[in-house]
């Protein structure tokens, strides 16, 4: 399929779904014939893929290939706008044969919501916005997991310890104290089962408990006191550079 045939009937073989979902609002498993790409323009999505949970906060989403079984829960209190990018298989050859979480940019965001608004009334300008967002997803940063989790007997009971919110406060060395276990065989360990450094692991998990926090109302103050951080502004730093935005310009956008 050539580019030009390929942007007049984008709109046939991509679909761009939005959703508000109620909290414990729940989509029960499900596989689709198209692949799907899946975030949240506010809060924390989780999706149950097969056997296994996946998050992805803000600025993160899941790519799920055609035919991957399915589910979805909403685990806010209050409402979580929840977008699902459907992709037919003609056009998934470029994107991963695995489910995958795709780094989603400001852009992406901008483009999906232009694309919601003017789909019906300017189809030649949604035709374009469709092969942009594709290209922003083809050429997209990926993990496995956001937030990876390990069923190993030594590694499980650490970081369900290091992911307590009333643990951030203290160091990862300070936690391990009872584990009788070394720095160096935990990192070994990390890498081999999460794929990522410990910090690293820690870091993503304060994000999830920031973005929970915000969308409670908790102020920024108590959030930065509550994960571990002695000021106000480094939280807001450390905030940035993951999602790239700051809480409170997240708390705006609500």
């Amino acid at each position: 399929m050539n580019h030009a045939s390929n942007l007049k009937n984008l709109s046939d073989l991509i679909e761009i779904h939005e959703f508000f979902f109620q909290a414990n609002d729940q989509i029960s498993m499900h596989c689709c014939l198209w692949g799907d790409f899946n975030f949240s323009l506010d809060g924390i999505l989780q999706l149950q893929i097969q056997d296994e949970l996946y998050l992805a906060p803000p600025n993160y989403g899941l790519w799920l290939p055609p035919q991957t079984e399915h589910g979805c829960l909403a685990i806010h209190q209050d409402v979580t706008h929840f977008i699902c990018i459907r992709i037919h298989p003609d056009l998934v050859q470029h994107l991963s044969p695995q489910c995958q979480t795709l780094v989603t940019r400001p852009l992406l965001h901008a483009l999906v919501k232009e694309a919601l608004l003017i789909r019906h009334n300017y189809p030649q300008q949604y035709q374009h916005l469709l092969q942009v967002i594709v290209d922003q997803l083809r050429f997209a940063d990926s993990y496995d997991h956001y937030l990876p989790q390990s069923s190993h007997p030594v590694l499980q009971p650490i970081l369900a310890k290091l992911n307590e919110l009333s643990n951030f406060q203290h160091s990862i060395q300070n936690l391990l104290a009872p584990f009788q276990i070394s720095e160096r065989h935990l990192l070994r360990l990390s890498q081999q089962e999460l794929r990522l450094p410990i910090s690293e692991w820690r870091n993503r998990a304060k994000i999830i408990h920031a973005v929970c926090l915000l969308k409670q109302g908790q102020s920024i103050k108590q959030i930065a006191y509550l994960l571990g951080f002695r000021h106000s502004a480094s939280f807001i730093a450390f905030f940035r550079r993951y999602l790239g935005k700051t809480p409170a310009e997240m708390r705006l956008e609500r």
